[in-house]
């Protein structure tokens, strides 16, 4: 029975390790995945909701909230750079797309609105904190075909002045400021997150692994 428990238990741990190396790139890959379906494809926006940003979100939750449950917290955490992985897996496509088909156009900016918003949140020590976020919506005047509004995270021209704007003649992926699609940048830093991810799932697995036999009680030796 001894035996067949530790090979049992070592059986857990690297099917647990398996898991978490495997789930970060699954994650990404559904996001990428269902992204360029949709661009390229037939996709509606209600799927590309649910299968490219819901569904791996969903995820990845559970395998965190699976390790957390066994005190495996390195796994637990890792989820968060495999989310912040999928999410830019998922933006890379708009640029990629844009890379690929984007018509660039010149559009005159009419006015610039800006917009913040704060939100708050209270941390496990019940102390209050508030992120501010502005943004900043240009309303255009484009040639036939080109978006009527730009939002952006800065003003990038004031009133009355041409905005290059690189925009999807299908119109499937949000338009840009000509010199903002950074596809291979956005790929790249997929990709890095998701090495994060999967180094601090095999981390965790291989820590998991050690406390479970350190911590496993020892068998009187026989007589």
């Amino acid at each position: 029975m001894g035996m067949a428990g530790g090979h049992g238990g070592w059986r857990r741990g690297l099917s647990r390790t398996a898991v978490a190396l495997a789930v970060p790139p699954l994650a990404a890959a559904l996001a990428y995945g269902v992204a360029w379906k949709s661009a390229y494809g037939t996709l509606g926006s209600w799927g590309f909701f649910l299968a490219g940003l819901l569904l791996p979100l969903v995820l990845l939750g559970w395998h965190a909230a699976c390790a957390a449950r066994r005190g495996a917290s390195l796994i637990a955490v890792s989820a968060l750079p495999a989310g912040l992985g999928a999410i830019l897996a998922l933006a890379s496509v708009g640029h990629s797309v844009l890379e690929d088909r984007g018509v660039e156009i010149s559009c005159v900016v009419l006015n610039v609105t800006e917009h913040t918003e704060t939100d708050s949140s209270m941390d496990a020590q019940g102390h209050w904190t508030s992120t501010t976020r502005t943004s900043y919506d240009h309303r255009l005047d484009c040639p036939a075909g080109g978006p009527e509004h730009l939002d952006t995270p800065s003003r990038l021209a004031k009133e009355g002045e041409s905005l290059a704007v690189l925009h999807d003649p299908q119109g499937k992926v949000s338009p840009r400021a000509a010199g903002d699609v950074h596809g291979w940048g956005m790929r790249t830093a997929a990709q890095v997150a998701v090495g994060t991810a999967v180094l601090m799932g095999l981390a965790g697995g291989i820590r998991e692994a050690y406390e479970k036999r350190r911590w496993r009680p020892r068998r009187p030796a026989g007589r």
